[in-house]
């Protein structure tokens, strides 16, 4: 097998770059949950910071009003107060008029001091509140009016003719109270309506707390769940895809072991025809023929590279590394399976067919090698006690947007309880078989976008068909996780 032109350096590098760009989009590609998940925790995390802010606000706003509630509260509690004063120094008046008792004009002048208290407490009350500023300052002017003429009643009592001036001051008095009184109402009404409207906002600032706090508690669980879901999904994934690669590995371990002897022999056949060569080299060198001494060289040199080539092929199977995805030729493929199974016995007529002008498939490489070995070494297998052991590998492209792979052999067949389940894990049909082979076939296929499948040959035995898109179909290269298919 002669191994291809060296690429040059700075082919290697491009391939190198488009490699890291295919890979960086797979990572991208696998990384949507990973970013769902993060972004969901994040809103979490965001949504009950808005959460706090926005109840925190609500709890301000609540504690303002109730504070306001209460100071209108207590200014609608001073009002009865200040009557209740006022109508002391009107009874006590009337009762001093009547009995002329002293001690009643100290009880009216309490009163009056009483008065002179709520209406400073109504003052502090109403500050910053012009309108009721304003109705409270009428309200003195009348409160004042009407204490200078209840003074001037009891002023007026010592006078001889006391039941004229107290005729006189009545409907002067009646006026008085009666302004009090509406003033007195206009400022309770002003703090009524003020506290409605207080009453008002706190209980809107109480539904909106509530409801964000059943908000938070709700969808601030729901969103963290959401996240830790996807990440725990997606870390589940990638432990999976990381058991598959290993299980991968295990087996193609497993394939070089049981077919060593036959790669022994296809290494040993160009080191042994490099030693004939270098026998007869030595004879023309010794027979004075450089022409012909430099000829065989050439021929050492070509069996040398094809040995090496063998060697580098089975250690890029068997080594353990990341998916890497590259254009390659179908026949590149097939060329390299053949060479890693081996030396295929004398008594197998293995027949290839490649169809011309096959389109590139974007896989990668020891992956698509490690499905072709294994369909080969089980088609070998099955034919082991068989009298005709024929093997058909063919490759076409009837569209030029799939490429269809498929390996007929003249075994025994597939049994009919077990070809239903063929590509099951650990179902074989092998005594001593694991079962994952072809589970690792069909999860590799359906990685690089393709489908498998079995069917009987019609000339006896079984035809294992395979598909991968062509790398420039826009289903090539979609990567699909999991185990195992």
């Amino acid at each position: 097998m002669e191994m291809g032109p060296e690429r040059s350096p700075r082919q290697r590098r491009s391939e190198a770059r488009r490699r890291v760009e295919r890979q960086e989009g797979v990572a991208g590609g696998m990384s949507t949950r990973w970013f769902a998940g993060i972004t969901a925790i994040f809103a979490a995390a965001l949504l009950l910071l808005v959460m706090a802010l926005s109840l925190g606000f609500c709890l301000v706003r609540m504690a303002q009003y109730s504070g306001r509630e209460q100071v209108i509260q207590d200014g609608l509690n001073e009002t009865i107060v200040l009557q209740d004063a006022l109508e002391t120094v009107s009874a006590t008046t009337r009762d001093y008029i009547v009995w002329s008792n002293s001690s009643l004009l100290a009880q009216r002048q309490k009163a009056k001091q009483a008065v002179q208290a709520s209406l400073a407490v109504l003052a502090a009350n109403a500050a910053g509140d012009s309108l009721a500023a304003a109705g409270l300052g009428e309200l003195e002017r009348a409160i004042a009016g009407r204490i200078r003429l209840l003074d001037q009643i009891v002023a007026d009592a010592r006078l001889p003719d006391m039941e004229t001036h107290l005729q006189d001051s009545e409907i002067e008095r009646i006026h008085i109270d009666r302004l009090v009184i509406a003033k007195l109402s206009a400022f309770r009404a002003h703090k009524r309506n003020q506290l409605e409207v207080v009453e008002r906002h706190l209980a809107r600032s109480s539904r909106l707390a509530i409801w964000l706090a059943l908000l938070a508690g709700l969808a601030v669980p729901l969103c963290g769940f959401a996240g830790l879901h996807l990440l725990r999904c997606e870390r589940q994934n990638q432990y999976s895809r990381e058991l598959q690669l290993e299980l991968m590995h295990v087996q193609r371990l497993a394939i070089i072991g049981e077919t060593s002897a036959m790669l022994a022999h296809e290494i040993n056949q160009p080191l042994t025809a490099a030693s004939n060569y270098l026998s007869v080299l030595r004879r023309h060198l010794a027979a004075g023929a450089p022409d012909k001494a430099e000829t065989m060289a050439e021929r050492i040199a070509r069996q040398i590279q094809r040995a090496a080539g063998i060697v580098r092929k089975l250690r890029g199977f068997i080594e353990k590394r990341e998916t890497e995805r590259e254009r390659q030729s179908p026949e590149i493929l097939i060329e390299d399976a053949i060479t890693l199974l081996g030396t295929i016995d004398n008594s197998i007529h293995l027949k290839t067919e490649i169809g011309p002008r096959l389109p590139f498939v974007l896989v990668d490489r020891v992956q698509l090698q490690q499905v072709l070995v294994n369909l080969l070494r089980n088609a070998i297998e099955a034919m082991q006690d068989c009298p005709s052991r024929a093997l058909s590998l063919t490759a076409f492209a009837s569209d030029g947007q799939t490429v269809e792979i498929s390996l007929a052999d003249s075994g025994p067949g597939l049994a009919p309880e077990i070809a239903g389940r063929l590509f099951e894990p650990f179902v074989s049909t092998k005594e001593n078989g694991m079962g994952v082979g072809l589970s690792i076939c069909k999860s590799i296929i359906v990685q690089h976008g393709g489908r498998i499948w079995a069917d009987p040959n019609p000339a006896g035995g079984a035809i294992f068909r395979f598909t991968l898109p062509a790398a420039e179909s826009p289903h090539a290269a979609v990567p699909e996780s999991g185990f195992l298919g």
